[in-house]
This record gives structure tokens, C-alpha cells and sequence, in this order.
């Protein structure tokens, strides 16, 4: 056989491109810390399109209770907090009120009574409304949220989880029964809550967002609003 057969019979592919081989030997010998980079910088770019992205608020407000608002309640509810709000304190040109929602019940609250068919007769027997379990991470998850986090001042609440989770934070003389004020009467919207439920205001954490005084005093404004609403004004 001739040289010339040898090189066609060969298997190795012999490529004359310099900028290709430099390429695959940069590869080769630091694959793994480029593949570490590019994770590292995919996820500081992606945290940092969320940050941007995610939408502030003036004020944050969190509820604790039974009530579930469907899309259209959440709007029209939020839409009164809003205009009772003082001022457009980012000056982004509309005053707006984030709402955090958990929905939760006590032990009575979580069981309904419903009639059943047992050996043939109508009998009342007690069922849990929701998921035992999901209403202990509801519970959970808000305990967290205001007082290990301490990312809450304005609270509205059950009186359930006013007096199990609340009241030991509460600012004296900061807290009224929502039903009492002309905020709740003369706002259909906010009617959507049990006329017994809570507002108040948390006193000052030293972390999380109500660590802030700026964000802190924006909380204590719009619950001075709400308890001040005059609808004769």
C-alpha cells in the first residue's frame, strides 16, 4: 500500500484551521471553569432582571383571615387603600398599596358542619373547610412575614389572628376594628372583609423593610388615614 492509500485509510481528522485547534484546546483545558462562570453569570443576570422587573409599592400591606378575594375584589379593594393614601412617595406618578394575602382559621373557624347519609340516615358531622395542613403553612408563612422578618407594619386581620399573632406587636393605641371606621361603611369595596376585622400597626422592627424609617412612617400615614377617613369631607 502507497502513502497515498495510508492517508485516505486513516481515521484522524487533521484540521488546518489554527483558530479552530486554539479554540478546542481552550475547551479542553477550562471547560469546567467556563461552565462554572456562565452558571454564575446567568444567575446574577437573572436575579437582577427580576429585581427591575418586580413591581414597588408605596406601601405594603399584609391580611390574615378567612376571606379569599377573587381578582375583581383584590382590585377594588386595593383601589380604596389607595385612595386614602397621602402621597405618590416614590413620585412615579400613582399612589399604589401592595396587598400580601394569607388566608387562615382558627380551629373553629376551619370546620363546617355538613349532612351526611349513614346507614341510611341524615346525620351532621364536622369537615375542615381547607386543607389542615395548608392552613398551618398559611399560618407559618405570615409569622414569619411580620414578626421574624419584620417586612410588615400595616396589618389587617381576622380577629383570630389579631389575638394568636398580633397583638403582642401592636403599637398602643394603634389598632381598630375595621367595621368602626367610615373607611369600611363607606367603601363597598372594603366590605368584602368581615366588618370585625383588624387594622393595626406593628411597632417598629430592626430588620426587614419596617427597620427603614422612611418605609416605616409611610405605614403609619395610610393607618392614620384609614382610622381618620371622614366620608363627609
Amino acid at each position: 500500500m502507497n502513502d497515498k492509500e495510508n492517508k485516505y485509510d486513516s481515521t484522524e481528522i487533521v484540521s488546518e484551521n489554527s483558530a479552530y485547534n486554539k479554540l478546542s484546546n481552550f475547551w479542553y483545558h477550562n471547560k469546567w471553569t467556563v461552565i462554572v462562570v456562565t452558571f454564575f453569570v446567568v444567575v446574577v443576570l437573572v436575579c437582577t432582571l427580576q429585581l427591575f422587573g418586580k413591581e414597588r409599592y408605596d406601601v405594603s400591606v399584609v391580611y390574615g383571615g378567612t376571606v379569599r378575594m377573587d381578582t375583581e375584589q383584590r382590585a377594588a379593594f386595593l383601589s380604596a387603600m389607595q385612595s386614602v393614601l397621602p402621597e405618590d412617595y416614590d413620585n412615579n406618578g400613582k399612589k399604589s398599596v401592595g396587598l400580601v394575602e394569607y388566608q387562615i382559621f382558627s380551629e373553629q373557624e376551619i370546620y363546617t358542619e355538613v349532612e351526611k347519609e349513614v346507614d341510611g340516615e341524615l346525620v351532621t358531622v364536622k369537615e375542615p373547610v381547607i386543607a389542615l395542613n395548608w392552613n398551618t403553612e398559611q399560618y407559618s408563612s405570615m409569622q414569619s412575614a411580620v414578626s421574624k422578618t419584620g417586612e410588615y407594619s400595616l396589618c389587617i386581620a381576622s380577629p383570630y389572628v389579631y389575638e394568636k399573632l398580633l397583638k403582642g406587636y401592636v403599637v398602643e393605641g394603634k389598632s381598630v376594628r375595621l367595621g368602626d371606621t367610615d373607611f369600611y361603611l363607606y367603601n363597598e369595596a372594603v366590605q368584602v372583609l368581615p366588618a370585625d376585622t383588624v387594622v393595626c400597626l406593628l411597632r417598629q422592627f430592626a430588620i426587614g423593610q419596617s427597620s427603614k424609617d422612611e418605609i416605616y412612617n409611610r405605614s403609619v400615614a395610610l393607618f392614620d388615614a384609614i382610622v381618620a377617613y371622614d366620608v363627609a369631607q
